[in-house]
């Protein structure tokens, strides 16, 4: 008698969709083509315009969920309460995951039930799918909640698979930090269970253009708020440390980001209502670059320069 094959736990994959539809087909494709067995593929059509509901129509193995539009971390929640899996990944649709990504995130939390979640690299793609070049982030040893606190390492959701049951215990995503639930999720889990970072590439981000992290301004004002809901729990010298550590990090990236963009439409004379939106978000939550921004306004101004 030949040996049974060995019995995997069920892996849920969640794509929220919306009008991401010229990319999702390689993104269900690259799920389909994992060798890990058995999966369940969920797609969370959040209220899209395109031709989304034809392209999930080309798998019919695929769950579509259909929902008005609710935005991303409320489309990843409706995946989770639809899904079966003992194990969850969440692929955006415009990413793809590796050859190999299931195995490797399954394999770390069927080892050690004690894991919330287990996360890996991901590389950059150009919008057309050609690989490009990637520096993967320093991950310091210690306190993964630290790390996190520090830094977000963790580029896209699909370089992340989870344990269910933790994902239910902790609710899920917050939409009230939408374009930054993932990263909220990770502080969230990482505080209260044990989680683990291993060194597979899994997952393609894609860079296209129309990223909600390009979105430099949301971007500063959703971190600041999830930063902001760590204060309860630094604790510890290490855990402040970290947390300053992160604010600078993310006011230096993305706010300086937000004054470039300031820079350009002043200097264009276009985008008024953008520039007024993106000074209060510098006031806000990066008053320092504000400043650095109008002394160099008035430098110029007075070198006769625009």
């Amino acid at each position: 008698m030949s040996p049974s094959p060995e019995l995997h736990a069920l892996v849920s994959v969640v794509i929220p969709a919306y009008n991401h539809a010229r990319f999702l087909g390689e993104a269900i494709k690259s799920v389909l083509d994992q060798d890990y067995q058995p999966l369940e593929v969920i797609v969370v059509n959040d209220g899209s315009t395109d031709n989304t509901p034809e392209v999930v129509a080309l798998f019919p193995s695929v769950i579509h969920l259909e929902q008005a539009n609710r935005g991303l971390a409320q489309a990843r929640n409706a995946g989770v309460a639809r899904s079966k899996g003992e194990m969850v990944l969440f692929l955006d649709a415009d990413d793809r995951l590796l050859p190999g990504a299931i195995q490797a995130g399954a394999d770390l939390l069927a080892a050690d039930s004690s894991l919330a979640f287990a996360a890996g690299y991901s590389r950059f793609i150009a919008a057309d799918g050609t690989p490009q070049p990637t520096n993967q982030p320093q991950r310091p040893g210690g306190d993964p909640y630290v790390a996190l606190l520090r830094r977000n390492s963790i580029r896209n959701p699909a370089m992340v698979m989870f344990r269910r049951n933790v994902l239910m215990a902790t609710g899920g995503f917050d939409p009230d930090v939408n374009a930054c639930a993932d990263y909220e999720l990770y502080l969230r889990i990482s505080r209260q269970y044990r989680v683990v970072f291993h060194d597979a590439v899994v997952a393609d981000y894609r860079k296209h253009g129309d990223n909600m992290s390009d979105n430099s301004g949301l971007m500063l004002r959703e971190l600041a708020k999830v930063m902001r809901r760590q204060r309860p729990y630094l604790d510890t010298a290490a855990r402040r440390q970290a947390f300053s550590e992160g604010q600078r990090n993310a006011r230096s990236y993305y706010g300086d980001r937000v004054v470039n963009q300031i820079r350009a439409r002043l200097g264009e004379r276009t985008g008024w209502g953008e520039t007024v939106a993106d000074l209060a978000t510098l006031l806000r939550c990066h008053p320092a670059g504000l400043i650095e921004h109008a002394f160099r306004k008035f430098r110029l101004l007075r070198k006769g320069r625009p």
